[in-house]
């Protein structure tokens, strides 16, 4: 997701931005490739859904019916997005309505706004600009909303995810080419098949995360 596509701008935790939601459904259209997907996301979509009596029983279920990958990096590192219907809207859009409501990605719940995690392990602050209507009524602090709706566990996830990524992408264009299925494999099923949706999400990421690195360091002979 480009924030220029976006028409993303940073702004601080002091402002006040004018902001109303009119229930359009106008940011869950044309949104191809445009929801991310984080781990947790998966986790708490997949559990919500378990108990919807919608067929899911884990990660892997969800993410076969719900997701699909997108490509970051040549080295192998993949994201997953929300899929779409033929009319590019949500897949979970109906009559015009979120039916992931309680649930629904990170991404969704702190529109119009996005958090960006510094090497201080704090954040700073963007507001997407994309539907420009939106922007009318009663103004709206950045941080409230942010306290209202980026929750201390995402943080943390985040912040976690911000450190690891650079030495995972490293490790992974070190992965010698005949043990590049291996490695990818192994990244799909810790950052995102190996939980139990009944466990701690984040302690179970954390441990994850560890053993991933632990595994395709070995793959590239790289000493611990």
């Amino acid at each position: 997701m480009k924030e220029s596509a976006l028409n993303m701008e940073y702004v601080s935790p002091s402002q006040q931005i004018p902001f109303h939601c009119t229930g359009c459904g106008a940011c869950c259209r044309h949104v191809r490739q445009s929801v991310p997907l984080e781990s947790m996301d998966v986790f708490r979509l997949s559990k919500y859904l378990r108990g919807q009596g919608d067929g899911i029983s884990n990660t892997d279920d969800f993410l076969l019916k719900y997701a699909e990958s997108a490509l970051l990096d040549e080295c192998g590192y993949f994201v997953f997005f929300l899929k779409v219907q033929e009319d590019d809207s949500c897949i979970f859009l109906k009559e015009n309505r979120c039916t992931v409501q309680p649930i629904k990605p990170r991404a969704c719940r702190m529109y119009p706004f996005a958090a960006e995690p510094l090497e201080s392990g704090k954040f700073r602050y963007l507001v997407s600009r994309e539907h420009s209507f939106h922007f009318k009524g009663p103004k709206v602090s950045v941080k409230r909303w942010m306290n209202q709706y980026f929750y201390p566990e995402e943080r943390e996830a985040l912040y976690l995810d911000f450190c690891n990524v650079p030495d995972m992408v490293r490790l992974l264009r070190r992965v010698p080419e005949e043990q590049k299925a291996r490695a990818l494999t192994l990244f799909w099923w810790y950052r995102y098949s190996a939980y139990d949706l009944d466990g701690s999400f984040l302690e179970q990421y954390q441990r994850n995360l560890v053993r991933l690195q632990s595994e395709l360091r070995g793959l590239t002979r790289e000493k611990q």
